[in-house]
């Protein structure tokens, strides 16, 4: 076996484990959880008096170039940050498939090439 034969075969397995890590990924989501501090509605609010403002968790996400909030009610945040983990995991994960594939393309380019000198 030459040795670009053995570079592909270590490049398709490479893909293949990625592959196989891409489809355990969970739910996903792409975004940010951020907390956004803002005073209530109540005039006789104490903490609002004091200068203090009321959190509140949103997911913060991109959609046609705009950015949308979506509230988080406690309970949720956890999962929701559980997902933000997900999708950065795969981005990572389909950014290393994406590099492997380009890879294989490279060589197979190259052994394209070498057919064609060698027919000549």
């Amino acid at each position: 076996m030459a040795k670009s034969d053995d570079g592909m075969v270590a490049l398709v397995k490479k893909r293949f484990t990625i592959w196989r890590e891409v489809v355990t990924v969970g739910d996903f989501v792409r975004g940010s959880v951020v907390v956004l501090r803002s005073p209530c509605t109540r005039p006789t609010c104490r903490v609002c008096k004091s200068g203090k403002r009321h959190p509140a968790t949103y997911l913060s996400r991109k959609e046609k170039g705009r950015t949308r909030l979506v509230y988080l009610p406690k309970e949720r945040v956890a999962h929701a940050r559980a997902m933000v983990r997900e999708w950065k995991r795969l981005e990572t994960l389909l950014l290393e498939m994406s590099k492997t594939n380009a890879e294989i393309l490279r060589l197979l380019g190259k052994r394209d090439s070498a057919e064609r000198r060698a027919k000549r």
